[in-house]
């Protein structure tokens, strides 16, 4: 995750523009123990004093939060959590292995952070896309739930593809278009398998969400972590900041609003809209204060994503 400096909390001055928005979805199909598999790898062993990994919530410049692990195991295979998951990919040029955090936004296609998928610069030289693309929804200590999926085609918003890669960085947003697969012996689009998030653009100054995410911080990357905080402060750049213990490995993890299931009795369209707002883009050099930045979604968001639907029929 790209750092950025000690943040002095501004005034929140910034209004919102006219937003724009897209509904999300709960799964359409279950997939039963066909897609369920262990990734390969040892997972960590889980010691008494590791559970719940709840951390003191606040910053040490006054954003208040609460990060904890998603707790029971179980609840991270159920919409909307299943919709986040861990994504790894591969730098070409190092031959260095990453890992970030992404989530499921429409029935083919995963947003995560602009990081995440290419390095960027103004030398289109250097400027080049990441590879070896491979998303585990609701990604749980080694094992796979919802299988492993790979991604046949990327998009990157320019305003950092083209960047120098410094942050606060107006859109460090990118969307992933996921391979189908076979799944209880029809194929499938991800989206069918997790159900996916609504999204809505202009919705951090004064807001409240739920960030997902797989901090290496918290559990070594390994279990799903949760952060829930408001509208600290704006941090420059078409950016807005809010309080959080997560660190590296959460970068491009949803932001969401009115995060979760309703509850009977609701008001109608009011509540678990689940719609994302932001991913994670950045975080302080230091360990405090505990905080994250995002990019505020906007029309050059919209346009790349439909560029993406448009890209192959029923990506969307």
């Amino acid at each position: 995750m790209p750092q950025g400096s000690q943040v002095q909390a501004p005034e929140l001055t910034r209004r919102p523009s006219q937003t724009e928005q897209g509904e999300g979805s709960p799964p359409s199909v279950d997939p039963g123990e066909s897609l369920r598999r262990p990734l390969g790898f040892e997972p960590s062993q889980e010691t008494p004093s590791s559970r719940g990994n709840t951390t003191e919530a606040t910053s040490s410049f006054g954003a208040f939060f609460t990060t904890s692990r998603v707790f029971p195991d179980t609840a991270t295979v159920v919409y909307p959590y299943v919709t986040a998951g861990k994504l790894f990919f591969r730098d070409p040029r190092t031959n260095q292995n990453f890992v970030c955090s992404a989530s499921v936004l429409r029935p083919r296609i995963v947003v995560t952070a602009g990081h995440c998928v290419t390095h960027p610069s103004t030398d289109a030289a250097q400027r080049y896309f990441h590879t070896n693309f491979l998303f585990v929804p609701a990604f749980n200590n080694g094992t796979a739930p919802y299988g492993s999926w790979t991604s046949s085609q990327q998009w990157v918003l320019n305003a950092w593809h083209l960047s120098n890669g410094s942050v606060p960085n107006s859109g460090d947003v990118a969307f992933l278009i996921m391979n189908d697969q076979p799944v209880a012996g029809q194929t499938q689009r991800i989206g069918n398998v997790t159900g996916w998030l609504g999204w809505r653009t202009q919705a951090l100054s004064r807001n409240h969400v739920t960030m997902l995410g797989y901090p290496c911080n918290l559990d070594s990357c390994t279990r799903m972590q949760e952060t829930n905080a408001g509208t600290f402060a704006d941090g420059g750049s078409n950016t807005f900041i809010y309080g959080s213990a997560m660190r590296g490995g959460a970068s491009g993890g949803p932001w969401i609003q009115d995060f979760g299931v309703a509850a009977a009795g609701s008001p109608p369209g009011t509540l678990a809209l689940n719609y994302l707002v932001a991913v994670t883009s950045y975080g302080p050099t230091a360990t405090e204060p505990k905080y994250l930045g995002a990019s505020i979604l906007d029309s050059n968001f919209v346009n790349v994503l439909n560029s993406a639907c448009s890209a192959s029929p029923d990506n969307c």
